[in-house]
């Protein structure tokens, strides 16, 4: 996950603890709202992803799977969590399109449609 904070760090400005910060919150949402075979999937070609998702990104790591319910529950509370932790709309856009790049490229993109497309909300993003 070194080399995808890295690359953040470079696209949205973001210092490396903020960066892996964001990440982490990204990819919690991930793990808790999408389809666990097919986020499992996903994560087992993303080396550290499962582990910064445990984390969370930062503390309070367990509050989208305890308010993430619903049609784009997750997603609304991820953007509020990366809002929170000080990141503007363009960089949150270059966060999402740079970790979605990164996945695809690590993971293939088949792999990446399959575990967001599980997610209510982020299928029209890919």
């Amino acid at each position: 996950m070194q080399d995808l904070i890295k690359r953040l760090t470079a696209v949205t400005g973001l210092d490396e603890t903020r960066a892996e910060e964001a990440l982490g919150i990204v990819l919690t949402l991930i793990r808790t709202q999408g389809h666990q075979q097919k986020v499992d999937a996903l994560f087992e070609r993303l080396p550290g992803a499962q582990e910064l998702a445990a984390r969370g990104g930062s503390k309070g790591g367990g509050l989208l799977g305890k308010l993430g319910g619903g049609l784009m529950g997750g997603p609304l509370v991820a953007m509020s969590r990366l809002q929170a932790a000080g990141l503007s709309m363009a960089q949150i856009k270059s966060l999402g399109s740079e970790v979605l790049a990164y996945a695809k490229e690590k993971a293939g993109d088949q792999a990446v449609r399959d575990a967001a497309g599980s997610i209510p909300g982020l299928s029209a993003y890919l």
